[in-house]
């Protein structure tokens, strides 16, 4: 299991992002969660982040398990249980527990610019190698697209 497989959108990034496979994806959103509209307008975004905040995590950053929490939430419950399952391979039993049974506002976090940096530029240059198959509808997808495409020509 690797990071990318761990996420709810995998199927999706390995779809044809058709109708149905959005209706899929639509599937495992948590709707009561304000931070969710991350998760069901900008899918592209949502897993530059997860996979970028879960290697810090992975990396020993305490700080961005506010992050992952957050992202975290926005997905249905069941969903969440099988993202947590997977990520046992990769996080200690104590985040894992952390994730499934602390709130939101009991996981400190600090405000770090170098991260915050580094997570935007990640957005913009795609290093992950996500495909929109649909219109990209963002100016970072664009850039994104564009990435991915660039790396596809030279390798």
């Amino acid at each position: 299991m690797n990071i990318a497989q761990s996420s709810p959108l995998y199927e999706y990034w390995n779809s044809e992002q058709e109708e149905d496979d959005e209706n899929k994806r639509l599937l495992k959103l948590n709707p009561y969660e304000p931070a969710s509209s991350l998760f069901r307008d900008e899918p592209y975004k949502w897993e530059n982040l997860y996979q970028s905040v879960l290697r810090n995590v992975i990396n020993g950053d305490k700080s961005s398990l506010k992050g992952l929490f957050v992202l975290l939430s926005t997905i249905s419950k069941k969903e969440k249980d099988i993202v947590l399952n997977s990520l046992e391979v990769l996080l200690h039993k104590n985040i894992i527990y952390k994730l499934r049974n602390q709130k939101c506002q009991d996981l400190k976090s600090n405000k770090n610019f170098y991260t915050t940096l580094r997570i935007l530029l990640t957005i913009f240059i795609n290093p992950y190698e996500l495909e929109l198959k649909k219109e990209q509808k963002y100016f970072y997808e664009k850039i994104g697209m564009f990435c991915f495409r660039f790396r596809r020509i030279i390798n």
